[in-house]
């Protein structure tokens, strides 16, 4: 299957020499920037995810200490 965004640029936009080469160096500059931004949020994302794991984990350990610290 093809993406839409892909046929679209395809398309001639009807620009002709440098006008055309800057129309789709442009394009390209803005899909590098939006895969940018998605790995960025993506990674953000993985990141928060893989430190609320670590502060559960350390609150189990804590719990554990503490149950453990009452008990003779």
């Amino acid at each position: 299957m093809s993406d839409p965004t892909d046929q679209q640029e395809v398309q001639p936009s009807g620009k002709r020499g440098e006008a055309a080469w800057k129309e789709h160096r442009d394009r390209i500059a803005a899909r590098n920037d939006q895969a940018r931004k998605e790995g960025r949020a993506r990674r953000e994302a993985a990141e928060r995810e893989k430190n609320e794991a670590r502060r559960d984990r350390e609150r189990r350990q804590m719990a554990t200490l503490l149950a453990k610290q009452g008990k003779p």
